[in-house]
């Protein structure tokens, strides 16, 4: 009776902590923390594989982080590159209009292209927007496959399926880091249309807050995992 009392708000409160700590131990070791973020995943995998839900929701993000490395090293500061990455950006916002966010996103992306077009028209070394925009594009097209999980689960795995607290924590997580590189995109402009070049203020806090939204997902995983196996240690 104790433990089961006490031993899930030690355990969360004692992993909250050790977290924050690697958090702060990790930042700027991009490596390290990827690795730990991967390793995360996998234990959770492990530990929920009977789990359907939050199997086919950790192969989504799975999915997202590939896709993101993939996209990494394929970077190129192409104008072709540049072209097709806005016309993507519209397709995508067009068929992902119904996310309440989408609609705010637009604006900032019509915006990013109107001002390609002015730089390339005045020959102004235009900056590097376009790293931005994937990551953009790349949460939103997340969020709306963990919204569709459920549905997606059932139409193609066949398999009963349903909302768990995980989907909609990463749900609102990637909604997050969407609006921070919306603003990430909104400085840039003020900066380069407008000619406020002191305005840096997403400019430092970025690094900051990107990696706090990432350690806070881990957390989120791994409490996840701990809720699945924590009643099969109490009741052995």
């Amino acid at each position: 009776m104790f433990a089961r009392v006490y031993l899930p708000p030690f355990i969360t409160a004692l992993f909250g902590g050790l977290f924050i700590a690697i958090g702060i131990s990790t930042f700027g070791d991009a490596d390290t923390f990827d690795r730990l973020f991967v390793g995360i995943l996998i234990f959770t995998l492990i530990i929920c594989r009977k789990n359907i839900d939050i199997v086919s929701l950790l192969a989504i993000i799975f999915i997202q982080r590939i896709s993101q490395e993939l996209a990494w090293v394929g970077l190129s500061d192409s104008d072709v590159l540049k072209e097709l990455l806005y016309c993507l950006a519209i397709i995508m916002i067009y068929a992902l209009r119904h996310d309440p966010l989408v609609k705010w996103m637009a604006i900032i992306i019509a915006m990013a292209i109107s001002a390609e077009i002015y730089w390339n028209i005045s020959d102004y070394p235009a900056p590097e927007l376009f790293w931005h925009l994937i990551l953009l594009l790349s949460c939103l097209l997340t969020r709306y496959m963990i919204f569709s999980r459920v549905d997606l689960v059932q139409r193609y795995l066949t398999r009963t399926s349903e909302s768990t607290n995980l989907d909609w924590i990463y749900y609102k997580l990637f909604g997050t880091t969407a609006i921070v590189q919306a603003a990430a995109i909104f400085e840039y402009l003020l900066r380069h249309i407008l000619g406020l070049s002191q305005v840096l203020v997403i400019y430092y806090a970025y690094p900051y807050i990107v990696h706090g939204i990432a350690t806070f997902s881990i957390w989120a995983t791994f409490h996840e995992s701990y809720k699945q196996l924590l009643p099969r240690l109490l009741k052995a």
